[in-house]
């Protein structure tokens, strides 16, 4: 039954952009970054390879590439200065500024362990009118691309928006709630598990398990 024909009071109200928390291990001591205005979703790009044959092309897929999120944050000042905070990212992976003077060189430099290390666990989860999750995304192996501290203008009372671009190796998706059916052949599998990973495989199919 569509969502918007359904008048029982059991009935879930389709997903929301507006509603949905994130979690940045080195923000906010580990708990809900609540001063997160936006956070774009993973994305999934097959490359294909083409195979030529006198005068017809044929392509299969080749490997899976995840592209970079973005995550918009408001700085609040206080308790936390998102600010101060991001710098503080960009010195854990290994970054220093080059030495004044006659101070010794440092030959410390930005490795993916530190860096991986410097964000810690990030995900992003939609929630439902009650604040359970219905729909978690974990990135795995994220590390800081790139940090936009924003700008400054007279003509303008914004808020001010700061900007951080993560890449990761991969992400996982877990789907939370109970009796959900994906159709992703012509066999539809049920859950009836109240927390399934996305990405698992029976048999020949992706489903919900």
């Amino acid at each position: 039954m569509p969502f918007w024909t359904a008048h029982d009071a059991t009935h879930h109200d389709p997903k929301r952009v507006s509603r949905f928390k994130v979690e940045i291990a080195s923000l906010n001591n580990e708990g809900t970054v609540w001063y997160a205005k936006s956070f774009s979703k993973p994305s999934a790009e097959i490359k294909a390879t083409t195979h030529r044959y006198l005068n017809h092309s044929f392509n299969y897929p080749g490997s899976v590439t995840w592209s970079d999120v973005t995550i918009e944050l408001i700085d609040p000042t206080d308790p936390i200065d998102a600010a101060g905070s991001l710098a503080q990212i960009l010195t854990a992976m290994g970054y220093e500024v080059p030495p004044d003077g006659d101070d010794d060189l440092s030959f410390i430099n930005i490795s993916k362990r530190k860096s991986v290390e410097a964000l810690g666990d990030i995900s992003v989860s939609q929630i439902d009118d009650e604040g359970n999750d219905i729909e978690s995304w974990s990135l795995k192996q994220a590390f800081v691309t790139k940090i936009e501290w924003g700008s400054y203008k007279y003509d303008g009372d914004d808020l001010d928006v700061l900007k951080l671009t993560v890449k990761y190796d991969w992400a996982e998706c877990t789907i939370s709630r109970p009796t959900l059916s994906v159709a992703v052949s012509p066999t539809t599998a049920t859950s009836t598990t109240t927390t399934s990973p996305f990405f698992s495989k029976i048999g020949s199919k992706i489903v919900l398990a």
